[in-house]
């Protein structure tokens, strides 16, 4: 924790000690955002090729949007996956077990990626921040709040189309909020760390279509 504490004291200079990380204070600027901030950046997030969301969040990145989006998602996750669930004579079997799994999935993903990223970029040579990171992460998933409502749609093929398209452009997002970043560093280690986004949401989109939209394929075929 004192390597990602550190370089957080450099910003919010009143936040230190050994334990500053287990306060409340110590997070606080991490949520000092509006409904129309939150909102604002939801909406950059569905367009991956705009260039200026490093400039949006540079200044004040926040947690408050990446917490939202996840739980919005893990809630579409069990309410879509339960509908797809139900068999040709109209009956309903709700499944609570989508809760968590969707929430150990996307809250893994979500917080143990830029975990990865910011140790290896630091590695690397790079000064990116990790609540940069997280929060360029949290947003990236934003493409998940309408596929996961599309997926109801019963078809394999269309959903497949969908998890793809997700995964190009969550990982487009991803790679162009981090360009200037990327731009400092050598090629071959530029390439280290787009292999490393890429692997992630490949192993994130597979992952969350396999799980929770399985028994589609099931269904289809009947």
């Amino acid at each position: 924790m004192d390597f990602f504490q550190e370089e957080e004291e450099e910003e919010h200079p009143e936040q230190k000690g050994c334990c500053a990380f287990l306060t409340i204070k110590y997070y606080q600027p991490y949520f000092n955002v509006s409904e129309d901030d939150v909102i604002d950046r939801v909406k950059a997030s569905f367009l991956p090729f705009r260039k200026d969301f490093h400039e949006r969040v540079a200044g004040n990145p926040d947690l408050w949007g990446p917490l939202w989006i996840s739980a919005t998602i893990i809630f579409l996750i069990t309410a879509v996956a339960n509908i797809n669930q139900m068999n040709l004579e109209g009956q309903t079997t709700y499944s609570v077990a989508y809760v968590p799994q969707s929430a150990a999935l996307l809250y893994c993903i979500s917080f143990g990626t830029p975990v990865i990223l910011t140790l290896v970029m630091k590695i690397l040579g790079s000064d990116i921040r990790f609540f940069h990171t997280l929060c360029l992460y949290g947003y990236s998933m934003s493409i998940l709040m309408p596929i996961t409502i599309l997926c109801v749609i019963r078809n394999s093929i269309l959903q497949w189309c969908l998890v793809g398209y997700g995964m190009i452009s969550s990982s487009s997002f991803l790679i162009m909020g981090m360009r200037k970043i990327l731009g400092d560093l050598e090629q071959s280690k530029r390439y280290i760390i787009i292999g490393i986004v890429l692997a992630m949401q490949f192993s994130l989109y597979l992952l969350y279509k396999l799980v929770f939209f399985k028994v589609i394929e099931k269904n289809s075929t009947e």
